[in-house]
């Protein structure tokens, strides 16, 4: 089956507004924006990272590791790198703790269980609200936590909490070797497969990310070091797979099951006007239901980087409908797309579809390129899953146009392989992922853009059948935390936090209630 291109010349009379939408977009492609718009939240988290690294300890070091108390003079410093956005909410641990090796976790644990005093962990900290930021207590920040042991064989690995996405890709790469890890390069492996994790190719590798855990090493509330897996401790085993920020421990390394690296990686993209993000919805809608096998699918709902004030309001902002697909030779990927882009309503996209191979490690290091036009700054973000993504046509495209920033972006992601396993607590899902993101840069546009952010979650409610725990903000809205989770598995894991965290030494979910 060929490739169904149109040609404009063929296409109905343009708008002013798609012309200028075309120009620029012309322009954009030159730029790279196909590798652009494989991205869901691109950060330059590296700057977190470097600060990090700098803390100097305090000089009084109470717990293993590094510290630094409240009041101190490098407080601050140690409170603002923690969040690898440019935004940190208000709310001051009593201390913070960054040990340097997972040995040291237990004693940490173990001492604040006898001064009472209750643990956030942070376990790579990519979580937008920040939920390992709470008012008083301590903080245990696991990031110098990032090595990397792969088995002989290539097919199995143990890897620390803190190790990016990146870094476990390259460490693996020589095993032949693969792994659904974020879409952003500077997503730590802790945090992301904790709460779910929704990474490259995640519909083909095990349906979700933490499916992939094989095994665990855990700190429970009396200091123990335990070895949790189908077979050891598996009520725990289930819960570390999705509790996200609720589980009743803190988790100090994770065993991962290696898929075998593709031999092609290959992606294209369709690029709509905003106006007919109707007929791109469709697309990747009809996309989905002919469930591609190797492929995965998104669209990036984002601001045209070559808008001016002059520019329509039709042509400032884009959907781009994209594919890639991950098989074993270039003919197969070829083959794959070419299905997909005889779509005919590729016929009405701005530009020629293209095919580009491409490399795992490759996209995500274009993940971080600040030229691509998500960029950094400040975050916020909320998501849902829903079966309507067709209904909500005119809302997202009401809602972008209404975004305060040009950097706020809409992500939306199929889910082709809903079998999720009832071995895990990650239980709640739907036909497709939609995650609103505003970013913007200052601090005197906070308030407009979590306003916008609050509007925009009250638009979104209405299509949505549940949440996805990594991507929530439970301090602003306390009763999503319940939304990510069946209601037997919500029972289950309040149970299991009763059981092993009775006295209630670990901050749960950032919410008002646990019921």
């Amino acid at each position: 089956m060929g490739v169904n291109l149109v040609s404009c010349s063929n296409r109905e009379k343009k708008t002013s507004a798609e012309s200028s939408f075309e120009s620029a977009v012309g322009v954009w492609r030159r730029r790279g924006f196909l590798s652009a718009a494989a991205t869901l939240a691109a950060t330059l988290s590296p700057l977190s990272r470097a600060l990090n690294s700098d803390l100097s300890p305090s000089t009084q070091p109470l717990y293993p590791g590094r510290s630094v108390l409240r009041g101190d003079d490098d407080y601050e410093r140690w409170r603002l790198a923690m969040a690898w956005q440019l935004y940190t909410a208000p709310r001051y641990p009593d201390v913070i703790v960054r040990p340097d090796h997972r040995d040291q976790v237990s004693d940490i644990v173990k001492q604040c269980a006898r001064e009472r005093r209750k643990i956030a962990v942070k376990s790579g900290g990519h979580n937008v609200s920040e939920a390992f930021l709470r008012e008083g207590g301590l903080l245990l920040d696991l990031g110098e936590l990032q090595t990397l042991s792969v088995s002989d064989d290539g097919k199995t690995a143990w890897v620390d909490p803190a190790i990016w996405s990146y870094e476990l890709l390259r460490g693996i790469d020589p095993f032949g070797a693969a792994f659904p890890v974020a879409h952003c390069a500077t997503v730590p492996m802790g945090g992301f497969l904790m709460g779910g994790g929704i990474g490259y190719n995640h519909d083909n590798w095990g349906a979700i990310g933490c499916e992939n855990i094989v095994a665990a090493e855990v700190v429970i509330p009396n200091g123990q070091v335990l070895t949790v897996s189908a077979e050891e401790q598996p009520d725990l085993f289930w819960a570390l797979k999705g509790a996200g920020m609720g589980f009743p421990g803190v988790v100090t390394r994770l065993k991962l099951k290696l898929h075998a690296k593709p031999q092609s990686v290959m992606e294209t993209a369709a690029i709509f006007p905003i106006g007919k993000l109707n007929l791109a919805i469709e697309l990747l809608g009809d996309w989905a239901n002919a469930n591609p096998p190797d492929t995965e699918l998104m669209m990036l709902l984002a601001n045209n980087p070559m808008a001016t004030s002059e520019t329509p309001p039709e042509a400032r902002k884009m959907a781009i409908a994209r594919a890639v697909t991950y098989t074993q030779s270039e003919a197969n990927s070829r083959s794959l797309l070419e299905r997909l882009a005889a779509h005919p309503n590729t016929a009405h996209a701005v530009a020629p579809i293209e095919f580009k191979p491409t490399t795992l490690q490759s996209m995500s290091i274009e993940s971080v390129n600040p030229s691509m036009g998500l960029g950094f700054g400040r975050y916020a973000v909320d998501t849902i899953w829903t079966d309507q993504l067709r209904d909500m046509s005119d809302v997202l495209r009401e809602r972008i146009l209404q975004a305060p920033s040009s950097k706020t972006h809409f992500v939306i992601s199929p889910k082709i392989n809903q079998k999720i396993s009832d071995t895990s607590a990650f239980s709640r899902i739907g036909q497709t992922f939609v995650g609103a993101y505003t970013v913007w840069d200052e601090g005197t546009h906070d308030a407009s853009n979590f306003g916008w952010l609050g509007d925009t979650r009250q638009a979104l409610q209405p299509f949505s059948k549940g949440q996805y725990i990594n991507e929530v903000d439970a301090f602003n809205d306390p009763s999503a935390p319940r939304r990510c989770f069946s209601d037997s598995a919500w029972v289950r894991l309040n149970q299991l936090r009763e059981l092993y965290d009775s006295e209630g030494l670990f901050h749960g979910w950032p919410s008002k209630s646990m019921s």
